[in-house]
């Protein structure tokens, strides 16, 4: 996945997500109260949510809350999360 904002852009691993927001593993430290954008590649179609940082642990990641999302990305989200609860096929 994808952020850009406080004049930076990078990638980060997701590590949990929900409805409200998501957490990433990064080595890339953002401070809480930072504004970002975000995108996640979901089949063909790109994610893109206004996030703001609310926690980071230091050397390992940080936790966004969703600030703002057009209804096309919230179905995306929705088949995202869907995917991810998903048990793996056997």
């Amino acid at each position: 996945m994808g952020f850009v904002g406080a004049g930076t852009r990078f990638t980060a691993s997701l590590l949990d997500l929900s409805s409200y927001g998501l957490s990433v593993s990064s080595s890339r430290e953002l401070d809480a109260g930072t504004v970002v954008r975000l995108g996640i590649k979901v089949d063909y179609e790109i994610f893109r949510a206004g996030a703001i940082v609310r926690s980071r642990q230091a050397g390992k990641g940080f936790a966004v809350e969703f600030l703002q999302m057009t209804p096309q990305d919230r179905a995306l989200l929705r088949r995202l999360y869907l995917r991810l609860a998903r048990p793996p096929a056997k």
